[in-house]
C-alpha cells in the first residue's frame, strides 16, 4: 500500500493511495490507480516515481526539468533513494509525505471466505423480527423514524416493473434515508452467487465496495457495521481503505432464508460515522427490498413463461411447447435456455462506403484477412463463433459449455481483436483504407442448440441477448468496445472504464446505458 498526503491547488489536503507497487507523478496526470497528477507547470509531464520494495519507500527522480527534493537535498536522477515516515518530498510547487501504512490483512477477491478473524464492529442477524429491528436500543421517535423510511419506501418501489429501474430506486432511496451519505458516500447493490454488482452511486465514480464483507455478510446472514479505526473490527478491508472510507454498513436482502444479494453503503467523512442505528434501518430497508425484489423476480418469470409458449408454438407441437414452457432452465431437447451467455457482436465502421470505392476482390481479400486473424483470437478465448454476417461476426462466450469467466474472456477477446485490425492496416492492408470495427458486448439469457434440416443442422443461439448486443455495436465507434451494465457487473473490480455510462439512444429500446473499455486496470481490487 502506498498513501501520499499533500495540499491540492485549493489548499484542501489531499490524500492518494493506491494497492499498486509504483506510483507514477506527473503534471495533469490523469488519476488512475498507479500514477497522481500534479497542478503544477513546474512539474514535469514524467516526473518521479515513488515505489513500495522489500517493505521500504523509495523515490525514483525520472529526469525532470526542475528535479526532485528530499529532505531539501535535490536527488540524482533515475537513481532510487529511500524513504523515511519523516521524509519531506518537493516537487515543483508541491509538497509531499509518505504515510507508512501496514499492508491490510484482506482476502483476494477469488477466496473463498466465510468468516473474518475478528467479528464486525456491529452486527444484526438478517432474520430478526421487525419490532426487534426498530425499537431495540433506540428512543420511540427512532422507530417512528425508521418505520416511516421503510413505508416511504415500499410505496414508491412496489409499483415498479422492471428490475433495473429496482435497483435504482433503491439506492436512491437509500440515499434519502440516509442524508448524510448523500454528499461523501457510496452505495450498490451486489446480486447473486458470485455478487455481481447490480447498481451503483454515484455513477460518475468508480464503485467502491468490499466483496470481503459481502462474503462475510452473505455467509453469516448478518449485517454488518464496519469503521476503519474500530479496535475489535473485522480485518482492514484493502478496497475500502484504499478509497478513504471511514464508516460502512453490509446489509444481506434475504427473503425466506435465501440470500439474495448484499446491500452496501458507506461514507468518507469522520463525521458520518454510522451508528447501530442506522444498521438497523439499513436492515430493515433491505428485508423489505428482498420481498419486492423477489415478488418481481416471480412475477416475471410467469411473464417470461406466457412469452416462451407463445414463441414456442410456432415452432413445436402444442404438446412440446407446452413442457418447455414449464420448465425453461431444463429443456428436454437439445435446445435449451442458457440463463447467462455473453455475445460479441463485431462489424466494420463505413462498409458500405469503403467497399463502394474498392475493387470487389480487394473487398473479399480483405474480409477474409480480418476474419483469418480474428477467428482464433475468439476460439483461444473460450468463445464460439456463431455466425459471419457479411462484414460482422457474432460470438457467443458461456455455451454450449459453461464459462465462469465468460465475460472475462469476451472482454479480452475484444481488445485483442482491436488491436489484431490496427495490426493489419499497417501491414497487410497498407495503402488501402483500412477497416475500423466497432465492438459491443453484453451478458443475458440466451436460447441455444442446432437448427435446421435434418440434412443441414447449425448451432446457433437467439433471444433478446443478441439484438441487445447489436445494440451496443451499432453504438461503438471505430475501434471501440462497448459494454452493458449486466457485464460491466461482473469486471468492475478489474476493468477501467469511462465513468459515468454513456447513454444512447434505440429505435425500439429507447434509452440504454453502455461503458466505454479503457482496459484492465493495473491491479485486481478486492
Amino acid at each position: 500500500m502506498i498513501r501520499i498526503s499533500y495540499t491540492a491547488p485549493n489548499r484542501k489536503p489531499q490524500r492518494f493511495a493506491s494497492e499498486a507497487g509504483a506510483v507514477l507523478i506527473g503534471r495533469r496526470l490523469p488519476l488512475q490507480s498507479d500514477q497522481l497528477g500534479i497542478d503544477d507547470e513546474k512539474v514535469s509531464s514524467r516526473h518521479a516515481r515513488i515505489s513500495f520494495e522489500n517493505g521500504e519507500y523509495w523515490i525514483e527522480d525520472l529526469g525532470s526539468t526542475n528535479g526532485t527534493w528530499v529532505d531539501k537535498k535535490k536527488i540524482k536522477p533515475n537513481i532510487k533513494t529511500r524513504l523515511t515516515a519523516d521524509s519531506s518530498i518537493l516537487i515543483g510547487n508541491q509538497e509531499l509525505k509518505i504515510e507508512a501504512v501496514r499492508q491490510p490483512a484482506c482476502a483476494p477477491a477469488d477466496a473463498d471466505l466465510d468468516v473474518p478473524e475478528r467479528q464486525p464492529k456491529e452486527s444484526i442477524e438478517a432474520g430478526a423480527p421487525y419490532p426487534d429491528l426498530f425499537l431495540a436500543g433506540g428512543s420511540l421517535e427512532a422507530a417512528r423514524q425508521r418505520l416511516s423510511a421503510v413505508y416511504e419506501m415500499s410505496v414508491s418501489l412496489g409499483e415498479i416493473e422492471n428490475a433495473d429501474q429496482l435497483a435504482a430506486a433503491l439506492l436512491e432511496h437509500v440515499l434519502r434515508a440516509f442524508p448524510k451519505a448523500r454528499r461523501d458516500g457510496h452505495c450498490g447493490l451486489l446480486l447473486g452467487d458470485d455478487l455481481s454488482l447490480k447498481a451503483f452511486q454515484p455513477e460518475a465514480e468508480p464503485p467502491a465496495c468490499s466483496l470481503s464483507l459481502a462474503r462475510h455478510v452473505r455467509a453469516q446472514k448478518r449485517g454488518c457495521l464496519w469503521q476503519v479505526d474500530a479496535p475489535d473490527g473485522v480485518e482492514k478491508s484493502a478496497s475500502l481503505f484504499s478509497s478513504g472510507i471511514q464508516s460502512a454498513m453490509y446489509v444481506p436482502l434475504m427473503w425466506k432464508g435465501e440470500v439474495q444479494g448484499v446491500l452496501y453503503l458507506d461514507v468518507t467523512s469522520r463525521k458520518s460515522i454510522f451508528d447501530v442505528e442506522d444498521l438497523r434501518l439499513l436492515q430493515t430497508i433491505a428485508a423489505q427490498a428482498a420481498l419486492l425484489m423477489k415478488n418481481l423476480s416471480l412475477q416475471q418469470a410467469m411473464q417470461r413463461e406466457v412469452l416462451l409458449k407463445t414463441r414456442l408454438l410456432a415452432q413445436f407441437p402444442a404438446p412440446i411447447a407446452e413442457r418447455l414452457a414449464r420448465h425453461p432452465g431444463r429443456l428436454a431437447i437439445a435446445n435449451e435456455r442458457v440463463e447467462a451467455a455473453t455475445v460479441l457482436f463485431s462489424d466494420v465502421r463505413g462498409f458500405t462506403k469503403l467497399a463502394f470505392a474498392m475493387e470487389p476482390e480487394q473487398v473479399v481479400q480483405m474480409l477474409n484477412d480480418m476474419f483469418h486473424d480474428l477467428t482464433p483470437i475468439l476460439l483461444k478465448h473460450k468463445g464460439t463463433i456463431d455466425k459471419y454476417i457479411g462484414d460482422a461476426v457474432l460470438a457467443v462466450f458461456g455455451c454450449p459449455d459453461p464459462d465462469e469467466q465468460q465475460w472475462e474472456h469476451a472482454v479480452r477477446a475484444a481488445l485483442e481483436m482491436q488491436a489484431a485490425v490496427e495490426r493489419l492496416g499497417s501491414d497487410r492492408w497498407k495503402g488501402r483504407p483500412p477497416f475500423r470495427i466497432g465492438i459491443g458486448i453484453h451478458t443475458g439469457p440466451v436460447i441455444h442448440g442446432f437448427i435446421g434440416a435434418a440434412e443441414r443442422m447449425e448451432y446457433t443461439v437467439i433471444g433478446d441477448t443478441i439484438n441487445t448486443a447489436s445494440r451496443y455495436c451499432d453504438a461503438a465507434a471505430a475501434g471501440e468496445i462497448l459494454i452493458s451494465p449486466s457485464t460491466y457487473g461482473h469486471l468492475h473490480h478489474s476493468l477501467e472504464v469511462d465513468l459515468p455510462a454513456r447513454e444512447f439512444d434505440t429505435k425500439h429500446e429507447g434509452k440504454m446505458k453502455a461503458y466505454p473499455v479503457r482496459g484492465w486496470k493495473p491491479t485486481k481490487r478486492i
